[in-house]
């Protein structure tokens, strides 16, 4: 007479294992799930909120920006409730090589933001010409000019497009591993183009410190022939 033991028969045995194996699959689930939570909510402590480097509705906000020295005559470089518009007319012989635009605390020249909480400066620009450009942003800690090959990035805009521009601190030219910034003491921005034969123009509606310090970038680097320090000035619009 045979008596039927479970426990030696292999299909439910195997049906066990099953069991085990989906309730340790939906176990490691879950915890991958709550650690995700977890750490998405650490980060949001750790981040602080962006900080807005000029208040497009003070009454003050144009005191902030200043054309730089050499701009070719008839451009224009002007502050409205919504950001900064500007026009550069074309290069001609005597202008500055590089037109561009300088941004101050709130607080004036020989003034500091303390951006010591921050990742990096980003700006929002849309090229609103009949142009492309290559466009930099340089940022200038204390004790230092705001004509260097340091702290800067640079970005290509078609016409109609809108991208963002990212300086992020300790990295430059492609976020390769760079100088390092006084962040307590960031002095200003200054915000450039290559110069050129034809018009240009663009507006910024947002300028902005974000991430927290500290950040890195997703990408070590960028390729070769998309660095500032690459690109010959035959490769700029």
């Amino acid at each position: 007479m045979n008596i039927y033991n479970p426990s030696l028969d292999p299909s439910r045995a195997t049906s066990s294992r099953r069991v085990s194996c989906v309730r340790l699959l939906v176990t490691l689930l879950l915890m991958f799930v709550a650690g995700g939570r977890e750490a998405r909510a650490e980060e949001a402590a750790i981040k602080p909120a962006p900080k807005a480097l000029i208040d497009w509705a003070s009454p003050n906000t144009s005191n902030q920006v200043q054309a730089a020295k050499g701009v070719p005559a008839g451009s224009t470089v002007a502050v409205d409730k919504t950001g900064i518009a500007v026009a550069f007319a074309p290069f001609q012989h005597g202008d500055a090589d590089h037109p561009g635009f300088h941004v101050y605390p709130a607080t004036g020249t020989g003034t500091f933001w303390d951006l010591s909480a921050y990742g990096h400066v980003e700006a929002r620009i849309t090229n609103t010409g009949t142009a492309g450009f290559s466009i930099v942003m340089h940022v200038s800690d204390e004790g230092e000019g705001y004509w260097t090959e340091k702290k800067l990035e640079f970005v290509n805009i078609k016409p109609g497009e809108t991208k963002t521009l990212k300086v992020i601190f300790g990295y430059e030219k492609g976020f390769k591993t760079g100088a390092p910034v006084h962040t307590a003491k960031v002095a200003e921005i200054f915000i450039y183009l290559y110069h050129s034969v034809q018009p240009h123009a663009f507006r910024i509606e947002e300028l902005m410190a974000a991430g927290a310090a500290g950040e890195t970038p997703v990408m070590a680097t960028q390729p070769a022939t998309n660095r500032v320090d690459a690109v010959s000035p035959a490769h700029h619009y």
